[in-house]
């Protein structure tokens, strides 16, 4: 690849946080050419050195590379789990009688209406406001039209198709009472203020499977921003795929209330981890007694699945070294943890060591081959590190293990089920292909 394709790339990554991997500079290269006939990356940068095309030119550029593939409902079940009555009762002890919604990166506007539908059938009319922002012109063109292909709203069932829109030819297009619902304006989250210049905080905001597309730093100012434009009992409602990729909240739940609320709420029970290789559980914690170094009697032994916890917590918070030490506790009295070395590649990984996380999870699937999601973790290790073709096998590892009836996982996945993880390795694997 030319370095001007690197360059155009770098100049994306300023404007939008969007990383192109080297395997995708093709992929953007024939971007720039559907752009105007003859463009290439050359041409492209002088063009935007001038100035005068600059903003339409990167315009178009932005058009041809973000991806605006969505739907009515997607994901459905984390849909279904939004408390609307809560909410509402959030909004109203903020002196508003509507829920405030704002769907960010929200492309052809799917997920807005669906949003205004669901929060309509729920609390009944007038309770609800959605805005809309996507960083692509044609995306938000598009969703102002409000027509949809019978794709598009193939989750809808025949009653809320019925209600909710009207047939035109091979369309359906979004009834007038929910499109004004939702009003669309331009934003780039990346670059801009959140909330969007002009509004005020939000009961409810969205941002599903878009963050995978940013580098780590990125992905966090992000999120604190989006937090940070919630009313103080708001839910930050992320993509599954988002979720796995985000190592500020390793659990990943999947309606995260705003940071000062979150610290006041205690954490729900988790279920005992998984054991690895199918060791029994001792009194001492892990592995077989046989394993258990001599320790003094008058010191009670802490439970392997609490010191687990303990690990995981700090890592959340961001106290690495408190997660290290937990971590290496376990090690100490079983050395084939694969859950203990699990936990490990997420706090180097939280901590931007991907070598060290890359290491770590190798010894985890070392000793347990079927432990799929730290084939996922992995990917994204060697991701970080650069090792696109290892990340690319992780993923592959991680895509061939996944088994819906195996629940040794869940402790660790929290809310988030198999078919997640399996949709998150896909993404990965699409956006390496690019």
């Amino acid at each position: 690849m030319s370095q001007a394709i690197r360059d155009v790339a770098a100049l994306l990554q300023r404007e939008t946080g969007i990383v192109t991997r080297d395997q995708q500079l093709p992929g953007l290269e024939a971007a720039l050419g559907r752009i105007e006939p003859g463009m290439d990356a050359e041409r492209f940068l002088s063009e935007v050195a001038a100035r005068g095309r600059a903003p339409r030119l990167l315009g178009r550029l932005i058009d041809e590379v973000t991806i605006k593939e969505t739907y009515f409902l997607r994901d459905r079940r984390e849909l279904d789990a939004i408390d609307w009555p809560r909410l509402l009762g959030g909004a109203r002890a903020s002196g508003s009688d509507v829920v405030r919604i704002w769907v960010a990166a929200c492309a052809t506007g799917e997920e807005c209406y669906s949003l205004a539908l669901m929060c309509s059938e729920a609390l009944g009319p007038g309770k609800v406001s959605v805005l809309g922002t996507d960083i692509s012109a044609a995306a938000l063109r598009r969703a102002e039209q409000g027509r949809y292909s019978e794709r598009a709203v193939r989750h809808v069932d025949p009653e809320g198709r019925e209600r909710h829109f009207t047939r035109d030819g091979r369309h359906y297009v979004v009834r007038e009472r929910i499109r004004g619902l939702v009003r669309l304006r331009r934003h780039n989250l990346f670059r801009e203020a959140a909330p969007p210049p002009g509004e005020v905080p939000f009961d409810l905001i969205t941002c599903r499977n878009v963050l995978i597309y940013f580098d780590p730093p990125a992905v966090a100012s992000i999120i604190a921003r989006l937090e940070g434009a919630l009313r103080p009992s708001g839910q930050l409602l992320l993509g599954v795929a988002d979720r796995l990729v985000d190592t500020s909240d390793r659990l990943g739940r999947g309606a995260r209330t705003r940071r000062a609320d979150r610290r006041r709420e205690p954490r729900p029970p988790r279920p005992a981890l998984r054991r690895p290789l199918g060791l029994p559980a001792t009194e001492a914690g892990s592995g077989s007694s046989a394993s258990v170094p001599a320790r003094s009697a008058d010191r009670p032994r802490r439970r392997r699945e609490d010191m687990l916890e303990d690990a995981l917590q700090a890592a959340d918070a961001g106290d690495i070294g408190a997660a290290m030490a937990k971590v290496s506790e376990i090690l100490d009295r079983d050395p084939l943890d694969a859950d203990a070395y699990f936990v490990q590649g997420l706090a180097e990984l939280a901590g931007g060591d991907a070598p060290a996380a890359v290491m770590a999870l190798r010894r985890a699937l070392y000793v347990d081959p079927t432990f799929a999601i730290a084939a996922f973790e992995l990917g994204r290790a060697l991701d970080s590190a650069g090792d696109r073709r290892g990340a690319r096998r992780a993923y592959e590892q991680a895509l061939r293990m996944l088994d819906p009836d195996d629940d040794r996982h869940r402790a660790v996945l929290g809310d988030v089920e198999f078919g997640d993880v399996a949709a998150a390795c896909r993404t990965r694997l699409r956006a390496s292909a690019r």
